[in-house]
């Protein structure tokens, strides 16, 4: 009969009552509790996670911590002499055939067999309940950072699809806060197909299509809130548009950088990307322009888009003529002092936007080849007249008609409010100064784009854009009853020979003459009645 032991004589460690390692056993002994029941820790979601899931975690975890972590990181989770006793288990000499013993699948001094010592479990648990009780997936990354960091110091390749061992598996969320630990050391492309900047628990996967649904050059709204610029005003990078398109089709996608320059149909390089994808990253709200990148990609992969700019591309980049010079030539005579000498412009506008596409992109007959014309035609986008811009977007409409393309001329998708309400980005809002109020700041004849920004406390960047997409009428007094008619004689056609409203009832309707209202008909050839010349009475 074997000798009885007395356990009085047994050593014992004294732990905290409110100290961490007995709040790890307080945690274990709940859960245990209800072992079917979710743990609904916050790191989790709102449905919480399986017991065996957080279990697993808190091994991966565990395991982490006895191999890379130094006595000072432990401190904070034991009194001194449980971490003595943990060190002691640590510098342990491994028998042959233990389950501790390093193999060759991982070089982890301790292995995923739980430890040998009730106080390096204990520490190891109460190491990993720290990270896996944080608040959010941000939280958690940013309390295990210290162990990422010890792993890297070690010599231990990390990657950024996963810090732990290969083949271990752990929970979709523990997962990304582990690699949002790493977000800083990350090769910025890795950040954004990882979507750490998001805290996405999903990994990359293959997103090509969503090439269709993406401009060349990114959605002007969304280039002027996303460039850093410089002090000057100048962007930080040249082709930014382009270079944010590519970037928004690498967000949570595992296409190479030069297969995402194709399918966007730009001409930039992989360098240039990389590049100013680095230039993002040190930037101050660079985080921020990132995320939103991300917000935008996950938004087209869920609503699609109303435009397909692939099948644009692949039907107007060859076409070298958009509307006939004639006819833009004659509306710039009658709104216009002095015309301009050609209408190429007015096709790169066009072409512009049609495809989504900058104009150096077009065909050569129109493409702006050197920087003064691509200038120029930056300047004729903020000069258009209202009376330009509708004739310009009536064209647009006929050629996507002519195709039977049942899409809007041009769109930009529009994220909630709450998604960018804690961001803070490069650009202005461009939405914070409306049509009406960039109107009334507009002087009458012509102006300085810098003089109106300062009138509007905003930048120059921000202008350019509200006058490109809200047209002013600056002309000179003799032209503004023109530009008045060039403006309103389609509707006015509409309604005589649609609605059948009298040449009296459309003058009376807008406020102006009847006669204005006859000759401008005359001059777009509508079916008006001819009149017939009064005889003298017979007698």
């Amino acid at each position: 009969m074997p000798a009885q032991i007395d356990h009085t004589d047994v050593p014992v460690t004294a732990i905290l009552a409110d100290g961490a390692l007995a709040e790890a056993q307080r945690l274990i002994d709940t859960a245990l509790t209800a072992p079917g029941r979710p743990v609904r820790w916050p790191l989790y979601g709102p449905d919480g996670a399986p017991l065996n899931v957080v279990l697993r975690d808190a091994k991966s975890l565990g395991v982490l911590a006895l191999n890379h972590a130094t006595p000072g990181d432990l401190g904070p989770l034991a009194p001194p002499d449980v971490v003595d006793r943990v060190e002691r288990y640590r510098a342990d000499p491994l028998p042959t055939g233990s389950p501790r013993a390093p193999d060759a699948r991982h070089g982890d001094l301790h292995s995923y067999a739980a430890p040998g010592d009730a106080a390096a479990t204990a520490v190891a648990v109460s190491a990993a309940f720290r990270i896996l009780r944080a608040e959010n997936i941000r939280s958690a990354a940013r309390a295990a950072q210290w162990l990422t960091d010890r792993m890297a110091a070690s010599g231990k390749p990390l990657y950024p699809g996963s810090v732990v061992a290969p083949g271990v598996a752990i929970s979709p969320a523990l997962e990304a806060a582990l690699r949002c630990s790493r977000e800083t050391k990350l090769m910025p492309v890795a950040r954004l197909r990882h979507r750490t900047d998001a805290d996405s628990t999903r990994p990359p996967a293959n997103h090509d299509a969503r090439a269709r649904l993406l401009p060349a050059g990114l959605w002007p709204e969304w280039t002027l809130r996303l460039t850093p610029r410089h002090a000057s005003g100048r962007p930080a990078a040249q082709r930014a548009d382009e270079l944010l398109a590519v970037a928004c089709l690498l967000a949570g996608n595992t296409t190479p950088i030069r297969a995402a320059v194709r399918l966007t149909g730009t001409t930039v390089s992989s360098h240039n990307v990389s590049t100013f994808l680095a230039t993002l990253t040190r930037h101050p709200h660079g985080a921020d322009v990132l995320r939103t990148l991300i917000l935008l990609a996950d938004h087209l992969d869920t609503h699609g888009a109303p435009i397909d700019y692939a099948r644009r591309r692949a039907m107007f980049t060859t076409r070298s003529r958009f509307i006939d010079p004639l006819v833009w030539l004659e509306l710039q005579r009658r709104l216009r002092s002095n015309p301009g000498a050609h209408a190429v412009h007015a096709q790169r506008w066009l072409f512009h936007t049609l495809t989504g596409s900058p104009p150096h992109l077009a065909h050569p007959d129109i493409a702006p080849a050197t920087h003064a014309q691509r200038q120029h035609y930056q300047r004729f986008r903020w000069r258009i007249l209202p009376a330009e811009a509708e004739l310009l977007t009536r064209t647009a409409k006929a050629l996507l008609d002519e195709y039977g393309i049942d899409e809007p001329v041009r769109w930009a998708p529009q994220l909630p409010a709450h998604e960018l309400s804690d961001l803070v980005l490069p650009g202005p809002d461009p939405d914070s100064i409306t049509a009406d109020r960039l109107h009334q700041a507009v002087p009458g004849g012509d102006f300085s784009v810098s003089q109106l920004a300062r009138a509007l406390d905003t930048t120059t960047a921000h202008v350019t854009y509200l006058l490109s997409q809200h047209p002013v009428d600056w002309s000179p007094p003799r032209f503004h009853r023109t530009q008045h008619t060039a403006t309103r004689v389609g509707q006015w056609r509409t309604w005589y020979e649609v609605d059948q409203l009298s040449l009296q009832a459309i003058a009376d309707r807008d406020g102006i003459s009847l006669a204005a209202v006859r000759l401008a008909l005359l001059k777009v050839d509508a079916a008006l009645p001819r009149r017939v010349p009064s005889r003298p009475p017979t007698m």
